[in-house]
């Protein structure tokens, strides 16, 4: 699959996020494609693996650990193994998150 606007991929919510699953490998790596709506809070949870969120378009907050990370288009952040985190939409965003499950 080939995506080139995210909008006609992954309409932009109004009030809470959306997720378009991208590559799904049973035991191993899980893409998603998030559009979380300016002002709108994933709260702060734990993964029992790696994970990673990189920022396509907009502007978000990320806590990692106990540190809010402010991050433009094209930052990356890895999440450690039942780190917690969360991400805020300062602007309306879209968020490539990775799950490597294996």
């Amino acid at each position: 699959m080939t995506i080139t606007n995210l909008q006609e991929a992954l309409p932009m919510p109004e009030s809470q996020r959306a997720n378009l699953p991208l590559i799904d490998v049973e035991h191993g790596t899980k893409v998603i494609l998030v559009a979380l709506p300016k002002g709108v809070k994933i709260a702060p949870h734990k993964a029992p693996y790696v994970a990673s969120a990189q920022l396509l378009t907009g502007s978000i907050e990320v806590l990692k650990g106990e540190t809010w990370i402010p991050m433009a288009p094209g930052d990356r952040v890895v999440f450690d193994k039942d780190q917690p985190h969360a991400l805020t939409g300062i602007e309306s965003s879209y968020v490539l998150v990775t799950h490597l499950r294996g």
